[in-house]
């Protein structure tokens, strides 16, 4: 990945810094903002769920079509309980 520099504002940078120090656990400023950007990211997913849990009718529709692909996905796979007896209590 190439790296690039950005122009902040001292303020800015030292906010990011804090977070970063703070929040992450000192990692680098860069895995900070990424970090952050993740959560972003999520936290946009999380606003259109309850958008979806808004409307009764949507949200049915989506349940509908996430149990098909969930079935459709283990398809002809064996039970977990029967692959790892291990974990069975």
């Amino acid at each position: 990945m190439a790296t690039t520099t950005m122009q902040l504002d001292g303020s800015l940078r030292d906010e990011l810094a804090e977070i970063a120090r703070n929040d992450f656990a000192g990692v680098p400023l860069a895995e900070a903002l990424q970090r952050l950007i993740r959560e972003h990211r999520v936290n946009k997913i999380m606003v259109r769920y309850a958008e979806l849990q808004s409307d009764p009718q949507e949200w049915a529709s989506y349940r509908a079509e996430a149990s098909l692909t969930d079935a459709a996905a283990g398809a002809g796979l064996p039970p977990g309980r029967d692959e790892y007896p291990e974990y069975n209590e």
